[in-house]
């Protein structure tokens, strides 16, 4: 064999390999290509079944955060329904109460004008008496004088015995309204607007503040407490102190501990009260 055509055989196997090694490569590349594909394909369903089940969880969060909503609303419905109600009877309460406070004005208004009725006929029946003693001393002279003035102090006493009978009920009766006062944990000797009112609560939360004890109470100024209105602190039998209101609102109420009255460690869930009873 010449030269040109070793030449020409070195060449075609060249040119073989060359077509073998691009063969491959394309066959290579068409592969990659196809798997691509394929795990996108799957990357695409796996995304959308995902994307199912967030809208799934979506819905169900959705439909219980509005029933929660919904009851919520209902709550605070059926809270306003009982603060109306619980005004309404605040203010029949203190429409009786002002009821009571008239009737004890009147009450006192009547003994006192008793009491100047019953010194009138006092005044009256010792005049009668002075007459009757004059009478007597001059019974022979004026008969009929000392029989008029019998018949005058016999009528005088029926005054009076009739007044005193009218004082003995009024005196009942303002007996009577005393006690439904004080039942009523009211002193009727008390100023109207310096009374406190019967409350119970307890003790919600306690603060240290500038050296200071304050604790927040369940009861407010819809039960009738009021700055500067005082309340007792204690735990069953044990008394642990006593505390000034600063601060009310309608359901709860802050007061400022008293140093010189504490007598044991005040805590959430003590009991407090306007009036202590004891027995």
């Amino acid at each position: 064999m010449n030269l040109l055509g070793k030449s020409l055989t070195v060449f075609i196997a060249i040119a073989a390999i060359m077509l073998m090694a691009f063969s491959m490569a394309v066959y290579s590349t068409h592969r990659n290509w196809r798997d691509d594909a394929e795990k996108l394909s799957a990357q695409l369903s796996e995304a959308t079944n995902r994307n199912e089940q967030l809208q799934s969880s979506y819905n169900s969060l959705e439909s219980q955060l509005t029933a929660e909503v919904e009851a919520a609303q209902q709550e605070v419905r059926k809270l306003e329904s009982e603060r109306v109600q619980l005004i309404e009877q605040n203010t029949s309460i203190q429409s009786v109460l002002d009821q009571l406070r008239q009737q004890e004005r009147a009450n006192t208004a009547a003994v006192a004008s008793t009491q100047q009725n019953n010194e009138k006929l006092t005044a009256e029946v010792e005049a009668l008496r002075a007459e009757i003693r004059e009478n007597q001393q001059a019974r022979d002279q004026a008969v009929a004088t000392t029989i008029r003035s019998t018949d005058d102090l016999h009528q005088a006493q029926g005054r009076l015995s009739s007044l005193n009978e009218r004082h003995i009920q009024l005196a009942q009766q303002l007996g009577e309204a005393t006690a439904m006062l004080r039942e009523n944990g009211i002193d009727p000797t008390t100023d109207a607007q310096a009374a406190v009112p019967s409350v119970r609560g307890v003790v919600s939360a306690t603060i240290r503040q500038a050296g200071s004890q304050l604790i927040e109470v369940s009861v407010g100024a819809d039960d009738g407490l009021k700055r500067g209105h005082t309340i007792e602190v204690f735990r069953g039998e044990r008394y642990l102190g006593r505390a000034e209101i600063i601060r009310t609102e309608p359901d709860r109420a802050v007061g400022r501990v008293i140093r010189r009255f504490q007598q044991g460690q005040i805590q959430e869930g003590d009991d407090v009260a306007t009036k202590l009873r004891i027995g």
